[in-house]
């Protein structure tokens, strides 16, 4: 049988806890052998105080753990990189407990943020892993030692899987109990509560408004432009004159605050357009093409299929 110790940081996510309890609680059930028990860990209090303000009593202090069988990590509430950081500092004088705690645990699980506070630590500086894709500026500025690769839903490497933003946790329990269990018992688990398989990848879920949480105002204001512009060209040089600076360090600033390239973003802010379009007005898709800079409808296709993986004809069809 494993036992999980459920982590639980300030300000998480409700159904993070509950839900992976839900899992863990169904593949018992259907398995009809108990193979899970789990109990609660508050980080600083015998208690958790979750987003929505729902407090639950934990079984244990972090500080108070010892050795267990899957350390699970539940993911916060994002509010913003400062705030991020913050509650990250607040991990440092736990950081080597964590870091022979997760050493000596035979499975290490982090969900969403709660990837930045087992990073804290340095146990990840040797795995790479996945983490909420609206999260690769942060993990630049403030963990450039981390390998992340944010377009996975989820990622295994040795004992290590991590997960991205919020629900994703639902794709990542049923790998863990397939690579724990077997496969039979996670595609019985799927069906039971009819958790879809997920695309491997991230990318789908992502919104520009998501790259604009800075504080660098000249490039939101940029930022802004290129909203307001998408039927224009929109190349580095003239994106670069609009701020006054050159291609390089324009490159490099969107680098550091945005975490894309200037190009990805501009990519990024019109197909989020076409995709507003394609839901809330009646233009035809070659209209919706010319309205967010493209002339070439074969291409723009292509680049909304890579995207979102379905064509703008099969996404309009969704809204009609």
């Amino acid at each position: 049988m494993y036992q999980v110790a459920i982590i639980c940081p300030d300000n998480a996510l409700a159904t993070g806890i509950t839900g992976v309890i839900d899992i863990l609680n169904v593949a018992n059930t259907i398995n009809k052998k108990k193979i899970f028990s789990w109990y609660l860990v508050g980080v600083h209090d015998k208690q958790v105080i979750t987003s929505q303000g729902l407090v639950l009593p934990c079984d244990k202090k972090l500080a108070e753990l010892d050795k267990v069988d899957v350390m699970l990590w539940i993911g916060s509430q994002f509010r913003g990189h400062q705030k991020l950081w913050r509650d990250c500092q607040t991990y440092v004088p736990l950081a080597q407990h964590i870091k022979q705690l997760a050493q000596h645990s035979e499975h290490v699980i982090a969900t969403c943020t709660s990837v930045s506070y087992l990073a804290v630590s340095g146990f990840l500086d040797s795995y790479q892993v996945t983490s909420s894709w609206w999260l690769k500026s942060f993990y630049q500025r403030y963990f450039p030692q981390l390998k992340v690769s944010q377009e996975k839903i989820y990622l295994q490497d040795g004992k290590v899987l991590t997960s991205g933003a919020a629900q994703s946790y639902f794709s990542m329990m049923v790998y863990f109990i397939a690579q724990t269990c077997g496969s039979e018992l996670a595609e019985e688990l799927s069906s039971w509560l009819a958790i879809p398989k997920l695309s491997v990848s991230q990318s789908s879920y992502m919104h520009v408004g998501a790259f604009e949480l800075h504080q660098d105002e000249r490039l939101l204001s940029l930022q802004n432009y290129i909203k307001a512009h998408l039927s224009q060209a929109l190349t580095l040089n003239s994106l670069a004159k609009q701020l006054s600076v050159s291609e390089r360090t324009l490159i490099r600033r969107f680098q550091k605050q945005v975490g894309l390239s200037p190009s990805h973003y501009v990519r990024l802010a019109r197909l989020e357009k076409a995709k507003q379009l394609l839901r809330t007005t009646r233009m035809n898709i070659n209209e919706v093409a010319w309205q967010v800079g493209y002339q070439d409808l074969g291409s723009f296709n292509r680049v909304f299929k890579d995207q979102y993986g379905q064509t703008l004809a099969d996404y309009r069809q969704q809204f009609s």
